[in-house]
């Protein structure tokens, strides 16, 4: 009996051994896993937050799409400073019919100040030149005169600011004046101006505007002709930038909308609430090439379509042709994760039918990509030739033409 009960507990013993070990095992095969896991959590912690903003707010979008790459504090309200001039250059050029349509300084006209050309009452200038003031110099009489041009007065402009904002879906934007100086109700979120700058960047003018070094301002005053230069140093700091705009108010601190294009993407970056001026100004520049960056790091740029494509026909009613080619009006490049081979899908917008007469490029239907995130980018589509109307008087002269031509041949 003895040797029964010493035999039992050996292999009990032996017993015991064994779900010791296999227990070891799985502690550590756990235990690994754990620290597997928050070795995986720590990378992509790392990744996500492979830049570090000293600036309050920030946030970079694509510029075609406005898929959001990466933000901070982006939907919180700040002062804007003179950013608030992309959306007065934006809302001149959608209300103007000429660049070189003139303005007026009335009679009463008072220069709010600070950064300007010293516009004087009666003063004459076209909107192209102030267009120069008001994004090179960042002149705040020009801002001033130019909401005056558009709407007729300055308070008047600013219903328009905020009016456009609202129908644009930016609700996290109050506008108080067209040139930026502090106000408490002069506030914009990182990301709604990011949108405003999406919306100018698709202007050609805008464009040109803000890339251009200097510009001459004829003058009929005794002062002459005033020469405005190009105050973002981010042009010249980084290799791809092609806008946007600067700012800075004790208020509001240095501000930046940038842009910079590489293999045909194109990013916006803003920054609100960056470094004061000084020993320090540089600082948010180098923290927008770190942004931007960032970016093209993450992300690669697929043309979708070209200008010019021929998508689809359409067929015509009362026309000399019974159907016409219809073509994208721009190229249309996305951004996508690197690496991802994620195609963008797009839809036609068109009408089974359209009247004639159509001249060559006019617009009669959309184009939709949208990304995998759901962001859309619409691009008109046009007609690329002239077709006239079916008229009895245009077919006889057509029939009379063909006619004499083969007689006297």
């Amino acid at each position: 009996m003895e040797m029964e009960d010493i035999s039992l507990k050996c292999h009990m013993a032996i017993l015991y051994l064994e779900i010791a070990v296999l227990g070891g095992v799985f502690v550590k095969r756990f235990l690994l896993s754990i620290f597997a896991a928050a070795t995986l959590i720590c990378l992509c912690a790392a990744t996500a937050c492979a830049i570090e903003i000293d600036a309050y707010s920030a946030i970079l979008i694509d510029a075609s799409t406005g898929r959001v790459i990466y933000e901070q504090n982006a939907h919180e309200q700040l002062p804007p400073a003179s950013t608030t001039k992309i959306l007065t250059a934006l809302l001149t050029l959608e209300n103007i019919e000429q660049l070189d349509d003139t303005v007026t300084a009335p009679d009463d006209f008072v220069n709010v100040g600070e950064s300007s050309i010293y516009l004087e009452a009666g003063e004459t200038l076209t909107y192209r030149d102030l267009l120069y003031a008001l994004m090179l110099r960042s002149a705040n009489d020009a801002a001033q005169l130019l909401a005056i041009g558009v709407a007729g007065s300055e308070e008047a402009f600013v219903d328009l600011m905020n009016q456009w904002a609202s129908e644009h879906g930016l609700t996290e934007s109050t506008w108080h004046n067209a040139h930026g100086l502090d106000n408490p109700s002069n506030l914009v979120s990182a990301y709604d101006m990011a949108m405003v700058s999406k919306e100018a960047l698709r202007n050609d003018f805008f464009n040109q505007l803000i890339l251009d070094d200097s510009y001459t301002i004829p003058r009929t005053t005794e002062q002459g002709d005033t020469t405005v230069y190009n105050h973002n140093q981010f042009l010249e700091l980084y290799a791809y930038a092609d806008g946007v705009k600067t700012g800075y108010t004790s208020l509001a601190k240095s501000c930046l909308v940038a842009s910079a294009t590489k293999e045909g993407l194109r990013l916006i970056g803003v920054i609100l609430g960056g470094n004061s001026v000084g020993s320090e100004a540089s600082n948010y520049y180098q923290e927008m090439a770190e942004l931007m960056d960032y970016g093209f790091s993450i992300c690669q740029g697929v043309t979708v379509a070209q200008a010019g494509d021929v998508v689809d026909n359409i067929r015509i009613n009362n026309g000399l042709l019974n159907r016409v080619a219809v073509t994208l009006a721009d190229t249309v490049c996305f951004s996508i994760a690197a690496e991802s081979d994620y195609e963008p899908t797009v839809e036609y917008q068109l009408p089974d039918s359209v009247e004639a007469p159509l001249l060559a490029g006019q617009e009669v239907g959309t184009a939709v990509f949208t990304d995998e995130e759901g962001n859309k980018v619409e691009v008109p589509l046009l007609v690329n030739e002239d077709v006239p109307r079916y008229t009895f008087g245009l077919i006889f002269g057509e029939a009379w033409h063909r006619f004499t031509n083969f007689f006297l041949w």
